[in-house]
């Protein structure tokens, strides 16, 4: 389960009924939830306008700072799923996620991580606990 600052990682209780945290540890990225002041030092360069009126405009910047802080995230939870696959620390992969966060990280996964996956859900379940979650689960599956 993931958003863009966030990875929890849960398997089956040995009795079925519940989650269990998984061996593998939460991710947390605090930068991703951080104000755009703390991401970026520079404010926007400036220029002359282009009529010749004396007039200066601020350069746009070329990224969103959060956008790029929740892909190095998503990139970094592919990389390690693909290491707990090599590993072989699960058989199956059930991934919860938003639908934006879902299709960025489908793209970054590599192949034998995809042929893992059991199911996706786009939902943000990142917040809930594991017995809410086992709930919210167990009817998808």
């Amino acid at each position: 389960m993931a958003d863009g600052a966030r990875a929890r990682f849960f398997s089956p209780a040995e009795d079925g009924k519940t989650l269990v945290p998984a061996r593998m540890a939460d991710m947390v990225a605090p930068q991703s939830r951080r104000h755009t002041h703390d991401l970026v030092s520079d404010r926007p360069g400036r220029s002359f306008s282009s009529s010749r009126a004396g007039q200066r405009h601020s350069f746009e910047a070329t990224h969103d700072p959060h956008k790029l802080e929740k892909h190095k995230f998503m990139v970094e939870l592919a990389d390690m799923l693909d290491d707990a696959c090599q590993r072989k620390d699960f058989d199956q992969l059930v991934l919860v996620a938003p639908h934006r966060s879902l299709g960025e990280l489908r793209g970054l996964l590599s192949e034998r991580v995809q042929r893992r996956i059991h199911k996706e859900i786009a939902r943000d379940l990142t917040g809930v606990t594991p017995s809410v979650l086992w709930g919210h689960l167990q009817p998808e599956l």
